[in-house]
């Protein structure tokens, strides 16, 4: 059975947190007071106990100009002794569900593990961001500025989120990454390796065609058709010019590495450079 945590069970999340991810206690300490929410935490129950969860946590992403809102899954974890069962697999798609009807139209994460990218693959989710070589600076840009905190967010926004297809941080969220900078004794900090998969294809390609109005073609995803032409989306019943699937379809969108796709793709979706990084890994 899947339920949203409440105020009874949000011990069983934090719990099952440590069991799994052996943060310390001043991180967590950190995180479930300031990320942390009931309404946004599934939990899956075997005989009243909890055995697995998953957070949607609210972010936003500038995608083709426009600020998108998207849900980036976090402490995805099972009990040891409850893993190999299907239960996560239920509750990312149940978390798809709940996107859905919250008009969520993307979902990213950041996989712990590198064998974890080909298991996520298997519920849509695409890579489409990379891990940079090079340390983003982060230590260097607080050294540098200090004093009021809202200049030092509008300075932060300024140097490192003005890029398209860049995952964006509140005010909010910037202060909860310096705190848990400062806790962890300011590492170097590079961009992520991370996952995306669309929830709402049609209003993902909606904003590609508002960007792309010389574009004329139809798309298959999945078991529906779309028709891009003249800045617009439909559904359309014609035979389709390409088909995807909606690993395919979050990887052109998002333009990860498109030029290195055969010229039927290339030729549609542009190749961009989306950014992740800072998101309390």
């Amino acid at each position: 059975m899947i339920e949203f945590a409440n105020k009874n069970t949000a011990a069983e999340v934090r719990s099952m947190w440590k069991i799994c991810f052996e943060d310390t206690d001043e991180y967590m300490n950190l995180y479930f007071s300031r990320q942390y929410r009931d309404e946004n935490t599934l939990i899956y129950w075997i005989d009243n106990k909890a055995v697995a969860s998953l957070q949607m946590l609210p972010y936003s992403i500038r995608f083709y100009g426009e600020v998108i809102p998207f849900y980036y899954l976090a402490g995805l974890c099972t009990l040891p002794e409850y893993r190999g069962k299907g239960y996560m697999g239920q509750l990312i798609k149940e978390s798809f569900a709940v996107m859905k009807e919250r008009n969520i139209p993307l979902s990213i994460l950041v996989p712990a593990e590198d064998w974890l990218f080909g298991y996520y693959k298997k519920y849509g989710f695409e890579t489409t961001f990379e891990e940079s070589s090079e340390d983003i600076g982060f230590k260097s840009f607080l050294d540098k500025h200090t004093g009021d905190s809202e200049e030092i967010y509008k300075a932060f926004d300024k140097e490192y989120q003005q890029r398209d297809f860049c995952v964006l941080k509140s005010k909010y969220d910037f202060e909860t990454i310096v705190k848990e900078y400062i806790l962890d004794s300011k590492p170097p900090k590079f961009n992520l390796r991370g996952m995306s998969c669309v929830i709402d294809p049609l209003f993902m390609l909606g904003l590609y065609a508002q960007k792309n109005t010389d574009k004329d073609f139809t798309i298959k995803v999945e078991n529906q058709i779309y028709q891009i032409s003249g800045g617009h989306v439909k559904h359309c019943q014609s035979n389709p010019n390409i088909e995807v699937n909606i690993n395919m379809l979050t990887r052109l969108l998002l333009g990860f590495h498109t030029n290195e796709l055969t010229v039927e793709y290339s030729s549609l979706f542009e190749e961009h450079q989306p950014v992740l990084n800072l998101m309390l890994e």
